[in-house]
């Protein structure tokens, strides 16, 4: 196994090149992220925002393309927030929506191939939908026909990690294989803290790969995350409020009688400002 790891940690790195090469978006993302096996617990591949968990005999199982598609997926997680936006519903039918979410797009832009050792879940049905969207209709599926039936639709491609821990008690467990390869032992954990700076971070890297990347290689969906983070939000009534008052500076009223016509014995009104 250990044979192993080394070789398709060299392929991870591969493919890592390709898609700078090809999609460099979702390369420059790629590059940020620490590659660790993760074959104590992990049956396929997992992200965390810090880190790239995968399966050696999983990942050994594919080509470069699909790795490449592999990766993009963990990395399109992470744009969306899908982990941060599931919140109280049902994870299972949640992780499917975001995958179809995310393997409609990966399919669409052509980034790498789908494995072919997995039936993933994707459906050009759901195109231009959010996940809370597929997820809707996915639970009406789940209650008609029971969550079974999802199952035929397809298969999860990676692990959702839902890794909050307790306070004072974080990190992803790296250790060193006899090869200097990374290794987790166990789940990541980390702390409501630790949690919130990684959600920063995947913000910054983001702004960060778009601007090496381009407008021109940055799917949409993915460039209209980054106009919000950048692009300061405002009420639209102060807009308007302000819109007003640098048209119209000044104006009359009688509610305050101008005191200089009470001299000439008329009623004139006085500035309102």
């Amino acid at each position: 196994l250990e044979e192993m790891r080394v070789e398709v940690y060299d392929r991870i790195v591969v493919a890592r090149v390709g898609l700078l090469l090809r999609h460099p978006f979702f390369g420059n993302m790629a590059t940020r992220l620490k590659i660790l096996a993760a074959d104590d617990w992990l049956p396929t591949a997992a992200v965390d925002g810090r880190n790239l968990y995968y399966n050696t005999q999983f990942f050994n199982a594919m080509d470069n393309k699909e790795i490449e598609f592999v990766i993009a997926h963990e990395i399109l997680h992470m744009v969306f927030d899908h982990l941060g936006r599931r919140e109280e519903r049902n994870p299972m039918l949640y992780n499917i929506a975001a995958d179809y979410i995310v393997n409609n797009l990966l399919v669409r832009d052509r980034i790498g191939h789908k494995p072919k050792i997995v039936d993933c879940y994707q459906d050009f049905k759901y195109e231009g939908w959010t996940s809370e969207q597929v997820y809707d209709e996915l639970f009406e599926t789940a209650k008609k026909n029971g969550e079974e039936f999802l199952e035929q639709l397809g298969e999860m491609l990676d692990e959702h990690l839902d890794n909050e821990g307790e306070d004072g008690k974080s990190g992803a467990g790296e250790q060193k294989d006899a090869n200097g390869n990374g290794v987790s032992k166990q789940k990541p954990k980390y702390s409501k803290e630790d949690m919130k700076q990684i959600k920063d971070e995947i913000k910054e890297n983001m702004i960060s790969a778009a601007q090496s990347a381009g407008a021109g290689n940055v799917p949409g969906a993915v460039q209209r995350i980054i106009k919000e983070l950048t692009e300061p939000k405002m009420n639209w009534r102060e807009i308007i409020r302000q819109s007003v008052q640098s048209s119209i500076r000044s104006d009359y009223t009688f509610s305050r009688p101008s005191r200089k016509g009470q001299m000439s014995g008329a009623i004139l009104p006085s500035m309102d400002f």
